[in-house]
């Protein structure tokens, strides 16, 4: 019928069967490390072998038509056909399931494995209306080119020692369903009859860590068929290129030597300690010396037992470039050991928030003069992903889509090819757990990689038994080092089954003296137990926001004010819009006159967003500079090649006006990193200021205030807020205040804002007798930093170790390789749907939305591909937004594509041109914010 058997039709021409088959099965096992390259070779070969029948030759030809759809699938035959030459080849259980699995799913997701597999033995031995592969069969011995083909790529797979008439004796025979049944149920299946009952799907006959050889073997196999019917196997930016410890060495050292640092070896000894945290000089020496201790001890992490090491410094002590040295260290060690043999590692950074990222970009972008678009970084999060991938039919593996469609050069990004990454956890760990087809394409990229997890006590704790999985499946599968660093070491490893080791100490065990030292010797606050603690969960007892508004309007300008700068971290952002409230009525009743940032913000978006084209807008530089002339401030003799945080900004008009800013992840990207910027500025000058922000604050943003209060949180959020105080020992040693109050319920609420957040109730009660407890023990309201971070926290974890919080269900999953119901779980709360909003707040943004949106509704596929493109230009415009939000006011946000919104096929992007005061987005009234809600601290 037809004598050439092909893969794909394309517009690059015809993609024989035979030649994609072996373009797969070469390339696929170089994306993987050892243990796994035969598995994946095997794989690659078969994956499509169920395209050699007619159903599938007549369907992929222009206007062919396949009377049952069904025959033309093609991914379960080739599984078969994989677990058959597996099997012939001997080799583990685990590794003949991984290769069958990862076939089945090439073009969806891994399934409920046990359920899966009866399912489709089952409808295959009863000839079911889902049953295909026996006509298919028949299809192959009757079509001489398809046949040929087919025992070809068996021969190939199995090295000569089967070929398709085995194979068919096999299936027709039975002998592969009765070895595969062996394997999912615990039924004996050597009496088994067509008609009879096979048993029930038994996850526990399963081989043990099943998912996590599947999971490696089809995120391989799926990101080589991809990338060779895209015909890009070739393509240089497949090859990493890599960030070099020297250029950050070399950088370190300028540093110094502008700073007038000597590199004298007793200056930079860590030993003693001895520091003198006000002076900025002594500082740098001890960041230095611990820089330098902990890249002597990463040398010798790959010669340990240990693949998952620790890093536990107290904020300020260069935490950010130690672990980058660390990760640095240890590859450079893998690339020596490896003598060029193998791909260089990959270094994967990972942190909870989005805002973090932007900082750390900058921080590499400086340092390495790094392209976050290059071969040797990415830069990878939602706000950079606008890819729409297209629905797959079926969604298992089982269907006719064209492999190349999936996939092209612009993809790389996605697929971790670069040499460092920089993402969030939940790409890292959610691409780890159930991952769609496209989520898979960065797996491979794991192999030997060195994963930093940064504030790693911020994933959620119900999450923290499948963490202990995951990264012992990064360790055992992927053969990566993992590098976990923060102020507040959480016991998310304690009992793990993998080796752990300290990064501060020379023979890798626990430094707790060396720890308790440096977290002594750089003692930045105190904190204030509020007696509204021990009242705690007593909502009638708890500090009102009224109440709590005028206390911060003292904090900065009454008599007994210590501090002119003030920060207040909120668990909800209902709760942070009522302080600010609060805190502006408290000073204006007092007559004190009040500039509110969002507002005179507001007004310099709208002087700047006339005239100006999209892509000739300001950056946030120059928004955040007019900012502070629009605030009275100037600086000297502007120097813009200086970071504006750096120059001398003083107020020069006079004005007695107090600063009140809020901050929330409900401001545009765009938006909060003006007013990051100028905050950082405001916070240590002497006029008075009050931020009042959720805890979108608390982690990774580089700013100090001289006081912080934060309301009642665990205890490891409540010392991420107090690192924004006194970060840099601006107000001297132990200057910096922390107050930790609960605040009631806000107005109509039923019950305090922490109660909404965090759960269950009894991680709160728990942190505030640890709390209470230690001020007690002190005999007063104050408590060193030292003893919170010593003390509270490792009891706060302990509390955790032995809770019930859950995860228990998540692991088992994992156990169970269920792909299904992991395919449901997320770091993010999902309680709630959420949905993108472009917020367009200046004419040429409304004009650049427009332009993107009717790209996008254009018929022509030219025209929406270039919509996607200028989509990602929009990424600084958007807004998270539950749904059930969007839903009260429909009306007012449209479909970005101008498609209805209960189209499912339309694209997933609302937005709204409602910006100003009491509009949808206001700045000076918790940006976007149509409803009460909390602020997720979680970014994608």
């Amino acid at each position: 019928m037809y004598d050439t058997v092909v893969s794909r039709l394309g517009e690059d021409g015809v993609e024989e069967l035979r030649d994609h088959g072996e373009a797969v099965g070469t390339f696929a096992p170089t994306l993987a490390g050892d243990g796994i390259g035969s598995v994946l070779s095997t794989a690659g070969w078969l994956h499509d072998l169920g395209k050699a029948t007619t159903y599938f030759q007549r369907y992929i030809r222009p206007d062919g038509y396949v009377e049952h759809k069904t025959y033309t699938y093609h991914a379960r035959l080739g599984a078969f056909a994989a677990f058959h030459v597996l099997t012939v080849r001997n080799v583990s259980d685990r590794d003949r399931l991984a290769g069958l699995l990862a076939v089945l799913s090439h073009h969806g997701q891994l399934p409920d494995t046990a359920e899966k597999l009866v399912d489709v033995i089952t409808s295959e031995r009863r000839g079911t209306a889902n049953a295909y592969v026996g006509a298919q069969c028949e299809d192959i011995r009757e079509y001489a080119a398809g046949r040929s083909v087919a025992d070809a790529l068996l021969r190939r797979a199995s090295g000569g020692e089967t070929d398709w008439a085995t194979f068919e004796s096999a299936l027709e025979g039975g002998a592969l369903y009765d070895e595969l049944l062996d394997l999912t149920t615990s039924v004996e299946n050597e009496a088994l009859t067509l008609d009879s009952d096979v048993g029930d799907p038994d996850p526990d006959q399963l081989p043990e860590r099943l998912y996590d050889r599947a999971l490696r073997v089809w995120s391989g196999l799926t990101l080589a068929d991809k990338t060779c019917a895209a015909g890009l196997e070739d393509d240089e930016r497949l090859r990493p290129e890599s960030l070099q410890l020297s250029d950050l060495e070399a950088w370190i050292e300028t540093e110094r030597d502008d700073a007038g640092l000597t590199d004298d070896p007793e200056i930079t000894d860590t030993d003693s300690l001895d520091v003198d945290v006000t002076d900025e000089a002594s500082l740098n020496q001890l960041r230095e010396g611990l820089r330098r201790r902990v890249r002597e001890n990463a040398g010798a992490l790959t010669r340990s037992e240990a693949n998952v090491a620790t890093l536990t410094l107290p904020t300020g002590l260069g935490k950010t470039f130690t672990g980058l040295t660390a990760a640095y260290t240890v590859r450079e060690e893998l690339e020596r050991e490896a003598s060029g043999e193998a791909a260089q590692p990959r270094v994967v950074y990972a942190l909870p928030y989005t805002s973090i990222i932007e900082q750390i970009r900058g921080e590499f972008e400086a340092v390495f003069d790094a392209d976050p678009r290059g071969r040797a970084l990415t830069v990878h999060h939602y706000l950079t992903d606008t890819v729409i991938y297209p629905t797959v039919e079926g969604d298992r593996g089982d269907d006719t889509l064209d492999d190349g469609s999936h996939f092209d050069a612009s993809h790389f990004g996605e697929a971790w090819r670069s040499g460092t990454v920089l993402t969030t956890f939940v790409q890292l760990f959610e691409s780890l757990t159930g991952p769609t087809n496209a989520q898979g394409l960065k797996l491979p990229a794991l192999e030997d990689a060195i994963v930093i997890l940064d504030e790693p006590q911020t994933l959620p704790t119900e999450w923290w038994p499948a963490i202990r999985y995951l990264t012992r499946l990064l360790v055992t599968e992927y053969d990566a080092h993992v590098v976990s660093m923060t102020a507040t070491q959480p016991s998310l490893f304690t009992d793990a089954e993998f080796e752990t080791a300290s990064l501060l100490s020379d023979s890798g065990t626990e430094t707790t003296e060396l720890t308790r030292a440096c977290f002594e010797a750089v003692e930045r606050t105190r904190y204030r137990i509020d007696p509204s603690l021990r009242e705690y969960p007593d909502e009638d007892r708890l500090v009102p926001h009224a109440r709590a508004g005028r206390r911060l309007a003292e904090a900065v300008t009454g008599d007994a004010a210590d501090h002119t700068s003030t920060l207040a971290v909120c668990n909800t952002i209902a709760s942070a819009v009522e302080l600010a409230t609060e805190t502006r009525d408290a000073l204006e009743s007092d007559g004190v006159a009040v500039d509110h940032l969002g507002e005179r913000y507001r007004e310099v978006l709208h002087e700047r967003g006339h005239g100006a084209s999209f892509e000739d807008r300001p950056t946030t530089d120059e928004l955040a500079r007019e900012l502070l002339n629009r605030l009275g401030f100037e600086v000297g003799e502007y120097d813009p090649e200086t970071p504006l945080v750096e120059q001398d900004w003083t107020r020069a008009d006079g004005s007695e006006a107090i600063l009140v800013g809020e901050f929330s992840s409900r401001y545009r990207p765009r938006d909060r990193r003006v007013l990051v910027t100028v905050a950082t500025i405001l916070a240590r000058r002497d006029h008075p200021f009050v931020l009042v922000s959720t805890q979108a604050v608390e982690a990774g943003v580089d700013i100090s205030f001289g006081s912080v209060y934060r309301s009642v949180a665990p205890i490891d959020s409540v010392v991420q807020a107090a690192g924004r105080c006194n970060r840099s020992f601006e107000w001297g040693e132990r200057g910096g205040d922390v107050t930790v109050w609960a605040l009631a319920p806000t107005e109509g609420a039923e019950t305090c804002p922490a109660r909404q957040v965090y759960r269950p109730a009894t991680r709160l009660e728990t942190a505030t007798t640890i709390l209470t407890d230690l001020a007690a023990e002190s005999e007063t309201d104050w408590v060193p930093d030292s003893t919170i971070a010593t003390e509270a926290v490792p009891a706060y974890f302990e509390w955790i170790e032995g809770a019930d919080l859950g995860g228990r269900d998540l692991v088992r999953a994992l156990r169970d390789c269920d792909g299904d119901e992991l395919r449901d779980a997320s770091l993010i709360d999902d309680s709630y749907d959420t949905c993108d909003v472009i917020v367009a707040h200046t004419p040429a943004e409304n004009a650049e939305v427009q332009r993107v949106s009717d790209l996008l509704s254009s018929a022509d596929p030219t025209d929406r591909a270039e919509g996607f493109e200028r989509l990602q230009g929009l990424s600084d415009l958007r807004v998270s937004v539950p749904v059930s939000e969007i839903e009260d006011v429909a009306a007012s946000f449209s479909r970005l594509d101008k498609t209805a919104r209960a189209d499912a096929d339309g694209v997933g992007v609302l937005q709204t041109t409602r910006c100003g005061r009491g509009q949808h987005y206001d700045l000076s009234d918790g940006g976007l914010r149509v409803t009460d809600v909390i602020d997720d601290r979680f970014s994608l």
